[in-house]
């Protein structure tokens, strides 16, 4: 999923004042009568003043109106403490500027994790940088969180916004309103996170009213791994007077430009000594080992004394009848979210019920679409490469389709796959219409086993056509077909298009009697493969019963190998490496360490994908325990085949398995084993090892 790089065009609006019961989640909090406000990073205005104050933490300043703002230019800068008070440093790892990635700069901060909990502060201390203890303070940063994957539960503070230093600012210590206070912003993976791709939002606080250690509450807005996110913030402190706290002070936070959390009745301080003393990176886990992982800071910018008013970039509500306020969020069932990808789009979307455009979440106003009622509310859009589309919407989504296809689509907080719907809605009496169309799955002399699954628009049934078998295993689901050949041929019968294709295997397909490609139809690499760096270096290879490939721009690119058509190997340290793949993951092995990978969007045990303890029914032992020599061998099976450490076999990643056909070198004294399913349909061997064959062995 891919965050815009630019968000200087997030329109603002009023925001609402809630009452104290203001912390739930976002959606509790969308159902204010108010609109809400909705910012985007500070975008300074004119040439930089120059650098003020008794430190070179301030690269630029300007005041407009009685407001000090102020850009902190990573790219003039040798060294993060020029800038911050680098201090509690419990990593060992001293946060560094890196020229890769940043949001556009020459260079960004890293701040990596080790064994321990915490990375460093990196503090923009006012006091030391010229100024007065401000009473409100905005700032906006751009994070990008890398190679951070959490287990349950997980936490990760990214950043103080603000941080009083004393002893009610952390560590369970009582605050009082003198002795400092604090928030700590950051990710979890609670509230149903769309992990591993994003993990929500969290405001932890330290302030007079809370109780126990700090004042933990989440959101349900996601903060994105490996790309940048834009996170800003608001704080006013409260009023007070004769030592005494009233209860107004404020803390919003945004992220990629969404109202994730607001407060408006909090009591941090009884003394003008007690303000905002800083704001700044904070690297802090809770839960799992996340060495070799950071977090990448850019553009931070802060404004003290209030929100830059500057920014208002209002879409046209009044004259646009498709486009919606967020505040309308709550009058309607679902939510739709259209991300692009690199490429300009065009797309259709099919609803039974209404729908209408909103800017909402990251989405920004698209002036292309258009919304027409008939049988069905229909949007027609252009999507610009890297946008997201935004909707609310009653009813179900009943046909989507995409040129090209989109990134993302998100229903509600739930990620969807285009492919399981159709291009358009069914069409009345759909089942009524003659089947007159035909499509042929041919394994006729073709070795091994083809599994397959189509899709088409229409209804659809088994045939006899061109001499095909009637097989009771091929199941039809909702236009869906689900089946294997080998040997034999499949036909069915369906109306309308046939819109999605996978063959794993060889065998061949045609429609109305002309061989086609299934590569011309949909995604035929249905699922991600994810493998994610811990800061050791880790040696894998990964096998699966269809086709593997590295995916183009990613980091498995260039430093993955695809070995054959169903293995890959490689190594990682740090990032991430994405495959995408058909069929099934059969096998993962770990040469040398171990780290975290991600089967589509779940964790998986490793141990769990393992060739050896896979038991086909059948096996082949290759044994040279008592040969003189090495010997040479290759056969072919009709059915499935894996390598085994079955009779004590060696297993040989330099022996060759391709599809249903193997080949390898058995060393004298050693063995090599297989297991497999069918017949044999070739075997060479050259040497004086020999050959068993185990039938039935489970």
């Amino acid at each position: 999923m891919i965050v815009k790089s630019d968000y200087s065009e997030y329109m603002a609006r009023k925001t609402p004042e809630l009452g104290d019961d203001s912390s739930g989640g976002a959606d509790e909090r969308a159902a204010s009568d108010s609109a809400i406000d909705r910012r985007s990073y500070l975008k300074l205005a004119g040439a930089t003043a120059a650098a003020i104050g008794t430190s070179a933490g301030v690269a630029g300043a300007q005041s407009t109106e009685g407001m000090e703002r102020i850009e902190l230019d990573y790219d003039r800068y040798g060294d993060p403490s020029q800038l911050y008070n680098v201090n509690d440093n419990r990593s060992g790892i001293p946060p560094e500027f890196v020229s890769s990635p940043t949001n556009g700069s020459d260079q960004a901060i890293r701040t990596e994790f080790s064994s321990a909990q915490k990375t460093a502060n990196l503090e923009y201390r006012f006091e030391e940088n010229g100024y007065e203890m401000p009473r409100e303070v905005y700032t906006s940063f751009k994070l990008y969180p890398d190679g951070i994957r959490l287990s349950a539960n997980d936490t990760v503070r990214i950043f103080w916004l603000p941080l009083t230093n004393g002893t009610g600012s952390s560590g369970g210590g009582a605050t009082d309103g003198t002795n400092g206070w604090s928030n700590a912003i950051g990710f979890a993976n609670r509230n149903d996170s769309p992990a591993p791709n994003g993990y929500n939002f969290f405001s932890y606080s330290y302030h007079m009213d809370r109780g126990g250690s700090g004042d933990f509450q989440m959101t349900d807005v996601p903060i994105w791994m490996d790309q940048w996110n834009e996170i800003e913030g608001y704080v006013r402190c409260n009023t007070f007077s004769g030592g005494s706290a009233n209860r107004d002070g404020v803390m919003r936070y945004w992220v990629n430009g969404e109202l994730a959390f607001e407060r408006t009745n909090l009591r941090m301080t009884t003394t003008e000594s007690n303000l905002i003393e800083g704001v700044g990176p904070l690297g802090y886990v809770v839960g799992s080992n996340l060495s070799g992982s950071a977090l990448i800071y850019d553009d931070h910018e802060i404004a003290i004394g209030g929100v830059p008013d500057d920014r208002d970039d209002s879409p046209p509500y009044d004259e646009d009848p498709t486009l919606v306020e967020p505040s309308a969020r709550e009058q309607y069932e679902e939510r739709f979210t259209y991300r692009n990808g690199d490429e300009e789009a065009e797309y259709k979307l099919y609803v039974d019920g209404d729908i209408v455009q909103s800017d909402w979440s990251q989405a920004t106003y698209n002036e292309s679409v258009e919304i027409a009622s008939d049988e069905y509310a229909v949007v027609e859009a252009t999507a610009e490469p890297g946008t997201v589309d935004g909707y609310f919407f009653d009813g179900d989504i009943v046909a989507i389709s995409a040129d090209p296809e989109p990134e993302q689509l998100w229903v509600s907080g739930e990620q969807i796959d285009p492919a399981d719907y159709p291009d358009a809605p069914p069409a009345e009496n759909r089942s009524d219409e003659p089947l007159e169309r035909v499509v042929l799955v041919d394994g006729l002399g073709t070795t091994g086993t083809s599994r397959y699954e189509f899709t088409v628009s229409g209804s659809v049934e088994k045939s006899s056509d061109g001499g095909a078998s009637i097989d009771g295993t091929d199941t039809i689901e909702s236009g869906t077909v689900t089946g294997s050949v080998a040997g034999w041929r499949d036909a069915f019968r369906f109306s309308g298009d046939l819109e999605e294709l996978t063959v794993d295997g060889a065998a061949r397909v045609s429609v109305d009697g002309e061989e086609i490609d299934p590569a011309d139809y949909g995604n035929d690499l249905p699922h991600v493969l994810t493998v994610v760096g811990n800061g050791s270096e880790a040696s894998y290879e990964l096998t699966v019963d269809g086709t593997i490939d590295t995916v183009l721009g990613d980091a498995s690119a260039t430093d993955a190998e695809r070995r054959t058509t169903e293995t890959v190997t490689g190594t990682i340290e740090r990032g991430v490496h994405r495959f995408r793949f058909s069929g099934e993951l059969v096998d993962v092995t770990f040469a040398t360490g171990e780290t975290h990978v991600y089967l589509d969007a779940e964790r998986i045990d490793p141990a769990d994908y393992s060739s050896e303890t896979r038991v086909l029914p059948h096996a082949i032992v290759v044994d040279g325990s008592e040969a003189d020599d090495a010997t040479d061998y290759s056969f072919t099976i009709d059915g499935d085949v894996i390598q085994s450490n079955y009779r004590d076999a060696t297993v040989d990643r330099a022996d060759s398995l391709e599809g249903t056909s193997a080949a390898g070198t058995v060393r004298a004294g050693e063995r090599d084993a297989y297991f497999f399913d069918g017949d044999i349909t070739d075997f060479t061997l050259v040497g004086d090892a020999t050959v068993d064959v185990h039938h039935d062995i489970q």
